[in-house]
C-alpha cells in the first residue's frame, strides 16, 4: 500500500513539473500577455505567475518539506495557484 502512495505522489510532482515547465514556457514565448496589462494589474499577475510556477517547480522536485513551505508551495496551493494563472493566460490570449 504504501508504494502505491509512493507511485501517486511521484506522479502529482511529475504533473505539478510538467505544468509549470508549460506555463514558463508559454510566458517566454508571449510576454506580451503580461506586458500588456496596465501597471495596476501587471505587478498581480507577474507575482501570481512567479509564485505559481515556482510553486509547481518546488514540487514537481520533490523539495517541500513539512511546515510553512509546504503550505505555501505544497500541492494543494500549487495546483491552484498554476489553476489561476492558467485562467489569466487563456483569457489574455
Amino acid at each position: 500500500m504504501e508504494k502505491a502512495n509512493h507511485r501517486l505522489g511521484q506522479g502529482a510532482q511529475l504533473l505539478s513539473l510538467g505544468a509549470a515547465s508549460l506555463l514558463a514556457l508559454w510566458l517566454l514565448l508571449e510576454p506580451q500577455l503580461i506586458r500588456a496589462l496596465p501597471l495596476g494589474w501587471r505587478l498581480p499577475v507577474w507575482l501570481l505567475g512567479v509564485w505559481a510556477v515556482g510553486a509547481g517547480f518546488f514540487h514537481g522536485m520533490g523539495l517541500v518539506r513539512p511546515g510553512w513551505s509546504a503550505r505555501l508551495l505544497g500541492a494543494p496551493l500549487c495546483w491552484g495557484l498554476m489553476l489561476m494563472l492558467l485562467m489569466v493566460l487563456l483569457i489574455r490570449s
